[in-house]
């Protein structure tokens, strides 16, 4: 169970959610089980996101379309206790579904929105220097930094990268990894922190094994981006005109593996000896034609060039191999960047791999993740290989160093025991034994490390006992017989076949079942075989004169009498003409309007004609209302100069939930509304008429109740709306001073402007505006209009100094000051800029 807290931009608490289903009918219920939900994590990406619905009944939509408008807070505690912070970045409210979907993330929105240019260090400078310039004013202040010390000369030509991306490709450069920290208290954020790790994560010892934890452990590889040398090409070294390489640079590897040519690429011999075109039975160990990729990096000094360009080829030396890893169960300690281990002892496979994004529903309690950074903990390189890494590297370099610490083997064995907690104390085997209904299955894992230090770690399962066996059908047969009445079967023979029914008799069928347990079930089924009615009465002599009607494709022959109609086509619904016989052929026919009396017409098509009708009147049932996921019964009528829909909201199975809605069209404009599930209470109402679109929304309550809120717009109101911003005045004022009470016009009167004018102040030095300490007050056009030429007090908010006033005659045209406006703080504060608001 989990709380999430909504507030706006001052952290005013909005809202609260909750994911437990018990939770006060005041809070709102949340769920992240969706298919892109919940609270994610990436150690490349470096932020936090989380996605959730919010559900609310029509008597919540207001609020929830409040707590989650974009911009506003969610606060929440993650799995580990921490305090997480995010900011809405989008949010779609469907009030018919009663839901609110959004995602946040954590980095906040200075760090996502915000662009930098860019930028050339002009010399080596620290981590923290780099993120404290691109997002010095985001907020965010430098936590934990693993590398106070390292500096880089770093430049990136990109001119709109967002400060996130900026600073994550700082992180990379530096080879590290960033994430989020925030310090709440209460509801408000007291600290953000970019904390610096060479790391994110721990290693804790965590096991998951094929059966238990994981399904399955697929293995891949490939080598098509494999070569054994490659030629590197850096940046432009600002004062330079060409791109550096490492030709000239002079380079030891201390390993001996790698060898630096004077043409400036990097070769791996030791990769050659296996993948050179030259490899053969007579050429065993060849030292010629490398595959050899040339790449392209930012570094701009042939030092850090280098690097990269080991990097590169320690990562393409060899084939590419991935593990596609089906967990089943994901434990509650691990958290992103953690290090597990992989175990699949069928596959005598034994791996690591990291934690590289982590996602967890704190609906489901349950987290899902995807790994990588695999690595192979017991050896499987072949004892060749290894053998001629070590030659090449004696040759390369001198005397051997001290061998380091790794895994010399790991060894898994079995063994039956009659305790689920402690080990048995037999002999153990490596092949799985028998195990006993109740008893329990234990296996033992030692790995040897290269300096003979071991560890053992155990796991065990229980062998359930067999079930009682279930009662099954063994056989069913169908036999038949002839009887002379209904209700009792016959008495005879029973036949596999058939036999012939004569009228008058009964055809019985017997059906026997026969059960695994010896048991068995016979039912039957009975059936009357007809006889012949009694001969009718005579009929009347028939006319040899009739007109007869024809329906058919081809043209009846025969003896035709004289006015026969022909409906021409197989059957009539297909028919495509009427003809009649007039004595010596077909002529064509037609029905005078006049006589037709239609009272229902279905599936018509009616092509190229005029439909005179005062009302026309087109019902629908459980006809789906596109992009809503529901369905609507209830009828579209023409009907003199309006045209209507009215209908009722259903489920996807075609119940009414309550709800009716009804859209008019007609001269004066456009009507549209629906109601609460009460059926009568108008829960939004839109129309158009005459150039203004009034839109009204329930607030609270039913029937006569009901509290509304309605506004308006027309093409005024837009007009004022696109323009607001607008620059009405700039220049520089104090306002009044001892000589010059002062005056500022701007272009637009203010009964012209949406709400009144903002003005905007900055800090005034040494008679001069110095471009910094910007301020803004506003002067609404409801007070001006109130209170013409009225003296009023504008308060300004002051920086490390006492606030201070400007006093101003606000007329529906301009603005005149005060001579007293230069005394005190107010003479360090002009008038810079006036916009329409």
């Amino acid at each position: 169970m989990a709380d999430f807290y909504f507030t706006d931009r001052k952290y005013n608490q909005l809202g609260i959610a909750s994911t437990d289903e018990l939770a006060s009918s005041s809070v709102i219920a949340i769920d992240d089980i969706g298919g892109q939900e919940g609270d994610y994590q990436s150690v490349e990406g470096g932020y936090r996101s989380y996605s959730a619905t919010l559900h609310f009944s029509p008597d919540q939509s207001a609020q929830v379309k409040e707590m989650a408008k974009v911009g506003n807070f969610v606060l929440f505690k993650g799995r580990a206790g921490e305090s997480v912070w995010t900011t809405i970045l989008s949010s779609e409210h469907d009030p018919l579904a009663g839901t609110n979907t959004f995602v946040a993330e954590d980095a906040s929105i200075d760090l996502i929105n915000g662009t930098v240019g860019a930028y050339a260090a002009s010399s080596a400078m620290t981590i923290a220097q780099y993120i404290e310039l691109f997002a010095g004013d985001s907020g965010f202040v430098i936590g934990y930094n693993e590398i106070p010390d390292l500096t880089r000369t770093l430049n990136w030509d990109s001119d709109d990268s967002s400060i996130l991306t900026r600073i994550l490709s700082v992180a990379t450069q530096f080879g590290v990894e960033l994430s989020f920290r925030f310090e709440v208290r209460g509801l408000s954020v007291i600290g953000k922190y970019i904390d610096i790790r060479k790391h994110i994560g721990g290693n804790k010892g965590i096991y998951l094994r094929v059966d238990t934890d994981l399904n399955k452990v697929v293995t891949t590889s490939d080598i098509a981006d494999l070569c054994t040398a490659i030629a590197g090409t850096g940046g432009t070294p600002e004062g330079s005109n060409d791109p550096i390489t490492l030709k000239g640079y002079r380079w030891t590897d201390p390993n001996g593996r790698y060898v630096l040519g004077g043409d400036g690429v990097l070769r791996d011999p030791v990769a050659l000896r296996t993948w050179s075109r030259l490899l053969s039975n007579a050429n065993t160990n060849p030292v010629d034609a490398h595959i050899t990729r040339n790449k392209t990096y930012e570094a701009t000094t042939q030092a850090t060039l280098l690097q990269s360009v080991i990097s590169d080829l320690e990562k393409f030396n060899h084939p590419a191999v991935n593990y596609e890893v089906d967990i089943a169960k994901l434990p509650d300690t691990v958290n992103i960047g953690d290090t597990v281990y992989l175990v699949d002892e069928d596959e005598q496979l034994f791996l690591s791999a990291r934690v590289l994004e982590l996602t967890y529903s704190y609906s489901n309690e349950s987290g899902t993740a995807t790994l990588g950074d695999y690595l192979i903990q017991a050896s499987q390189v072949s004892a060749e290989y290894r053998a001629l890494a070590e030659t090449l590297a004696k040759q390369n370099k001198g005397q051997d160093g001290k061998d380091g610490i790794g895994i010399q083997s790991s060894i898994v064995t079995y063994q039956a025991g009659s305790s689920g907690v402690s080990a048995p104390t037999g002999a153990w085997s490596d092949a799985v034994p028998n195990v006993a209904a109740n008893q329990y299955l234990w296996s033992r894992t030692i790995i040897t490390m290269t300096d003979e230090s071991t560890s053992t770690t155990y796991s065990v399962g229980k062998m359930g006992a067999n079930g009682a066996d279930g009662i099954g059908l063994k056989s069913s047969a169908v036999t038949y017989q002839i009887g002379t009445n209904g209700t009792t079967a016959p008495s005879g023979t029973w036949s596999s076949t058939i036999p012939p029914a004569s009228q008058g008799t009964y055809l019985w069928s017997r059906t026997v079942t026969l059960y695994t347990d010896g048991t068995q079930n016979t039912s039957y089924s009975v059936a009357y075989q007809g006889t012949d009615g009694a001969k009718g009465d005579k009929g009347d002599p028939g006319s040899q004169n009739v007109p007869m009607t024809y329906v058919q494709t081809a043209a009846p022959t025969g003896t035709i009498v004289t006015n026969s109609l022909w409906w021409v086509g197989a059957k009539m619904s297909s028919v495509t003409a009427l003809k009649r016989w007039n004595g010596s052929s077909w002529i064509p026919e037609s029905i005078a309007q006049a006589v037709l009396n239609i009272i229902e017409l279905n599936a018509v098509t009616i092509n190229s004609a005029i439909i005179n009708s005062p009302k026309i009147n087109v019902p629908f049932t459980h006809a789906p209302i596109e992009g809503g996921n529901i369905l609507s019964t209830g009828k579209l009528t023409l009907n003199g100069t309006a045209y209507t829909i009215d209908g009722t909201i259903e489920d996807t199975n075609g119940k009414p939930n309550g709800q009716n809605y009804h859209t008019e069209l007609n001269p004066d404009g456009m009507l549209s509304y629906i109601t609460q599930t009460d059926g009568t209470t108008q829960m939004n109402v839109s129309r158009i008429s005459m150039g203004t679109l009034e839109l009204t929304h329930l607030v609270s309550g039913l029937g006569t109740s009901a509290t509304y809120i309605t506004s308006s717009l027309n093409a005024e109101k837009i007009y004022q709306l696109n323009n607001v911003s607008n620059t009405l005045w700039q220049g520089v004022s104090l306002l009044g001073w001892s000589g010059d009470a002062q005056s500022v016009t701007p272009s637009k009167k203010i009964t012209d402007c949406l709400n009144g004018w903002k003005l905007v102040w900055g800090e005034y030095t040494n008679g001069t505006f110095s471009g910094t300490g910007i301020r803004e007050t506003e002067i609404s056009k409801t007070s001006v209009l109130k209170y013409p030429g009225a003296g009023r007090i504008l308060s300004i908010m002051n920086y490390g100094n006492a606030n201070c006033s400007k006093y101003v005659y606000a007329y529906a045209d301009h603005i005149d000051g005060n001579t007293k406006n230069s005394d005190g703080a107010s003479g360090g504060v002009v008038l810079v800029g006036v916009y329409e608001y």
